[in-house]
């Protein structure tokens, strides 16, 4: 169970069908599903993954934790595929943090049809761009741009706010999923294939 000193984290799976939540628990060393609870998404609410009627989405989410039994406030949400711009770049090795964040800004720039200001930013250092770069004289790193409208990553904010919750995570769908298919305890769930990305997501409580 999840010990006093650490709170627990509800995976947010916001779809254009459905609204689902999912809480994970360790017990004897494996994960499972504590909680879970789904709320349907009527016309009008969603659409392709945006989000139309915040107080219609923010209700819908209280109905899930409500069904879902969960006590947790702190939340976990993902951002679409299709709202998210992703970019491998080579950016040099050794670089201070201001400067690789002046140097991501600037290449994010090429590939946002919007302005910085208007962009939720965020990148990850994959490594080095060859297995021998960083052993050489201007050596290169592979780091992962993405980036979002800041209005689309706000509105679903404001979804889990209204709802009376602490979003503390936005992650990528795509990467989301890929944690909970690795993980696989979604399985054991009757409906598991629906509750993939909240698993997922509900990952985010423990360490990966």
């Amino acid at each position: 169970m999840f010990s006093l000193n650490k709170p627990g984290l509800l995976g947010v799976d916001m779809g254009d069908d459905a609204i689902r939540v999912l809480e994970l628990a360790r017990r004897r060393g494996a994960l499972q599903c504590r909680h879970r609870g789904m709320a349907a998404v009527p016309p009008g609410v969603m659409f392709d993954g945006n989000v139309d009627d915040v107080e219609a989405l923010a209700r819908l989410l209280r109905q899930a934790c409500q069904a879902s039994g969960s006590r947790c406030f702190r939340v976990a949400l993902a951002m679409p595929a299709s709202s998210l711009i992703t970019q491998v770049v080579r950016l040099p090795a050794g670089l201070p943090e201001e400067q690789l964040e002046i140097l991501v800004e600037l290449e994010a720039a090429q590939y946002m049809p919007f302005t910085v200001e208007d962009a939720n930013l965020d990148f990850r250092i994959m490594g080095p761009a060859s297995p021998s770069g960083l052993e050489k004289d201007g050596g290169e790193l592979d780091v992962l741009l993405v980036a979002a409208r800041r209005s689309s990553v706000q509105r679903r904010l404001d979804v889990a706010a209204q709802a009376g919750l602490q979003a503390v995570v936005m992650d990528s769908e795509a990467l989301a999923l890929r944690a909970g298919m690795a993980h696989g305890g979604w399985q054991a769930l009757s409906d598991g294939a629906a509750f993939q990305l909240a698993w997922g997501l509900a990952l985010h409580g423990f360490s990966r």
